[in-house]
């Protein structure tokens, strides 16, 4: 028993070993390629837990895995998690010099990836090394590591205080941080995500997004490794693949930025059976108009949307709009998860008026310690107690918070501040538009002009002046944008998470701007 009272079967380790011994021939994993069951899951991570251990790694080092989705991603998480080492799972999608600083950062001693990134990414990297690639021949690869370790390891201590993940956040504003989560941390937010939205033994999860992200490892994958249900692995996403693999797997769940929801609707409208086993669809990170949720409700009668507001400093989720609540409060993030709670501060730092908006502050057992080595920034991140979210929101009387907007997006237009997102839900409403994305841009006359970049449906254009006419009748004038700029969707900039990068628009804009009419930045 730990100091905090909380019995030590707060490691993923625990759950799996638990779940192979209940459930031995129960799949536990579905990859591209093959499947697993938990016994198969349980013995394969023992294996590579001696592996490990032989390399001198144990409680308490850092082990990076740098790779993509797969089985064997897996399998490396928990055989880190049996020996009590710290996983650090770094984005494929990063530069070499990017990887480098973050392994060199959280201090690790050992990495886990495969051949292609150890030669594109790792050249520079001067650490020990195993691969985790299906068909490698090599002495230091996943497949001899299962044919020559032992398939059990002693018994562990486990404690809920063990540091289980360092997670770098994005790093949109400067260098990422690494947001370091213990085992508490991480099973409280798996029992908040099952409590929550009713996930089951019986569930099938589909992971499209990357599980080196927060939403993907903590908010799916371990609950449902926790339960003793199945995980659907997607390499890397695509809506068509998506839509197969729902049907050939009969997946019941899976979250989705409303972008890449919107893609798997379209691929899926010629066959909606392909969507017929997907019961729950977990959506966040961006605006869901009603018109998305119509469409979510045409292909698959009965389904269920669970739309999350979170962030990895929180573990990462911090609310959840629920089906039921839907009608009660359309345009919200719904209300904080179960022990969680959200307060909206002004500028001192006092609590703001129902209905008035300022920094959403959020407290609850899920929420980090703080950054790795960086107490300069863990202190500027916490206030009293309450983690500092870096967003615009407010909450009404009946405890519905609605987000409003990124601090650093908000536009300041003629003294005014404008919040992106309130133009992008207002702009979804207009049929045509497939994407938006609202920026601030300067102005000589206003400071900056509420912009938007809009991407249209198939079949269908969008006129600029019409456009600006229409947001004009569903918001204040001057919230309106004063400038549309129409792309294909192809050239929207859409992360590994399904997110759009304003940053990278913004920059675009600008450069496009200064060139075309000598406008500063």
């Amino acid at each position: 028993m730990s100091k905090s009272g909380m019995p030590p079967s707060s490691s993923v380790a625990v759950h799996v070993e638990r779940n192979a011994r209940k459930f031995p021939r129960r799949t536990a994993l579905i990859g591209e390629n093959g499947r697993r069951s938990y016994a198969e899951l349980d013995e394969q991570a023992n294996r590579l837990a001696h592996y490990l251990l032989s390399k001198g790694i144990h409680a308490g080092d850092h082990v990076a895995l740098v790779a993509k989705s797969s089985i064997n991603w897996v399998v490396a998480f928990v055989a880190i998690a049996k020996i009590r080492a710290v996983c650090v799972p770094l984005n494929y999608r990063l530069t070499p010099e990017e990887v480098a600083s973050s392994i060199s950062d959280a201090r690790c001693r050992f990495v886990l990836t495969t051949t292609d990134y150890k030669e594109s990414l790792l050249h520079g990297v001067d650490l020990p090394a195993a691969l985790l690639d299906e068909d490698t021949t090599e002495a230091d690869g996943l497949p001899a590591i299962l044919k020559s370790y032992l398939p059990e390891i002693p018994g562990m201590e486990y404690s809920d205080e063990d540091l289980l993940l360092i997670m770098f956040t994005g790093g949109t504003t400067g260098r990422s941080k690494g947001v370091m989560l213990r085992n508490r941390q991480v099973f409280c937010n798996t029992v908040h995500e099952a409590l929550d939205t009713g996930m089951n033994e019986r569930d099938n999860t589909i992971l499209a997004t990357p599980l080196h992200h927060s939403a993907a490892l903590n908010c799916w994958l371990l609950p449902h490794l926790y339960l003793g249900a199945c995980a659907t692995i997607m390499t890397e996403f695509s809506p068509g693949k998506m839509a197969d693999m729902i049907e050939q797997h009969k997946a019941t769940n899976g979250f989705a930025p409303p972008s890449m929801a919107r893609e798997l609707c379209q691929a899926a409208e010629a066959a909606p059976h392909k969507l017929a086993s997907f019961r729950r669809w977990y959506i966040g990170g961006g605006v869901l108009p009603p018109k998305d949720r119509d469409r979510i409700h045409a292909l698959v009668p009965g389904a269920r949307i669970f739309y999350q507001y979170g962030l990895t400093e929180a573990g990462p989720i911090v609310t959840v709009l629920k089906e039921e609540d839907y009608e009660l409060a359309s345009d919200s993030i719904g209300r904080p998860f179960v022990n969680f709670e959200v307060r909206i501060v002004n500028a001192e730092l006092g609590d703001a008026l129902p209905g008035e908006p300022g920094e959403m502050l959020v407290r609850g057992p899920s929420v980090m310690d703080g950054y790795f080595e960086n107490e300069e920034a863990t202190d500027a991140v916490f206030h009293d107690g309450w983690l500092r979210t870096g967003d615009m929101g407010a909450m009404d009387e009946n405890g519905f918070v609605y987000f409003h907007d990124r601090l650093k997006d908000m536009v300041k237009t003629g003294g005014l501040n404008v919040y992106s997102q309130e133009v992008e839900r207002a702009l979804q409403k207009f049929p045509a538009v497939q994407e938006v994305a609202v920026i601030g841009l300067p102005s000589e006359k206003w400071g900056e002009e509420v912009v938007a970049v809009v991407a249209a449906r198939d079949g269908t254009t969008i006129r600029a002046e019409e456009l600006i006419a229409f947001a004009k009748t569903h918001l204040a004038s001057y919230k309106a944008p004063k400038r549309v700029i129409v792309i294909p969707y192809e050239q929207f900039p859409i992360n590994y998470s399904g997110k759009i990068i304003k940053r990278t628009i913004r920059a675009r804009l600008r450069e496009r701007l200064i060139a075309e009419e000598g406008i500063s930045s």
